[in-house]
């Protein structure tokens, strides 16, 4: 990555998830007042029961993604042209297997989480909550207003970045995708971005992170911070508005079913509507 991107990149994630745990003190701070006080609408405002249990996992997935973007920071400040794949000695089917693994254990460790702190499936996941039809037709419903806010966000960056900076960078699992003639790779990289990326992602940031920030703090807050973190964990400058803009659309649907299942399937279908295009570009 370039490293003014790079480090672009660096600050807003370092404003992300210190304003993060700034707005969760803020909170609490508002909390005891209000508890230590005789407002009881003040205390009503405040939402959830404080759990030490919550608040550290929330806090670890949080500072693990800095860490991350740190990593990515200090990589573009100190390399050359050669990709973090090359300089581990990896082979690239070697870091998609580590990829999905990754995910999928993230998944199931955040799936733990969430079950000692005593929520059951059906507070995690909303599986009572929204049929199986409701589900789809949220989800290609869904689609119209994903690429109008997208569109939008486009513009947004076209407004913040001058053109002559504006060089979109591909994550290099894309640039493989689009280049390696290898099916086994190309269904790899597919399987991992349609279907494990979804499914833990939204695991993680809309059945996770933004139940336990809107516990601590206030929905508004938490469904922004949430949004903001996704967007700066997938390390595209060009693309953090718009992915911004994703994210809360994808929060908004699960506030309202209650379902984990719709933004999976939202998640889903941007990806795969978005590998298409890669794969067939409209001037190829």
């Amino acid at each position: 990555m370039d490293p003014v991107k790079a480090q672009t990149l660096f600050y807003i994630a370092t404003l992300a998830v210190f304003g993060t745990v700034g707005g969760l003190i803020l909170f609490c701070s508002i909390r005891t007042f209000a508890t230590n006080s005789k407002d009881k609408k003040e205390i009503e405002a405040i939402p959830g029961k404080i759990d030490i249990i919550d608040l550290l996992f929330a806090l670890t997935i949080i500072f693990f993604f800095y860490g991350n973007t740190v990593m990515l920071f200090q990589n573009s400040m100190n390399s050359g042209d050669a990709s973090p794949i090359e300089k581990n000695g990896m082979t690239l089917s070697d870091a998609i297997l580590n990829n999905i693994i990754f995910l999928m254990i993230g998944a199931f460790v955040f799936s733990f989480g969430s079950f000692i702190r005593g929520r059951n499936p059906n507070q995690v996941f909303g599986i009572n909550k929204i049929s199986f039809g409701k589900v789809l037709a949220w989800g290609f419903g869904a689609m119209v207003p994903v690429y109008i806010l997208l569109g939008f966000g486009s513009f947004i960056t076209q407004l913040i970045i001058p053109s002559k900076e504006q060089t979109p960078e591909m994550q290099e699992i894309v640039q493989t995708m689009i280049s390696s003639n290898d099916i086994t790779i190309r269904i790899a990289i597919l399987f991992s971005a349609i279907i494990v990326a979804p499914i833990v992602e939204e695991i993680i940031f809309r059945g996770y992170i933004y139940p336990a920030l809107k516990r601590y703090s206030h929905g508004l807050f938490a469904g922004f911070m949430t949004s903001l973190l996704f967007a700066v964990v997938h390390g595209h400058v060009e693309g953090l508005v718009p992915l911004l803009f994703l994210a809360i659309i994808l929060t908004l649907c699960y506030e309202k079913t209650g379902s984990i299942f719709v933004p999976i399937l939202i998640h889903a279908l941007f990806n795969g509507i978005n590998s298409f295009i890669i794969l067939n570009p409209p001037n190829g």
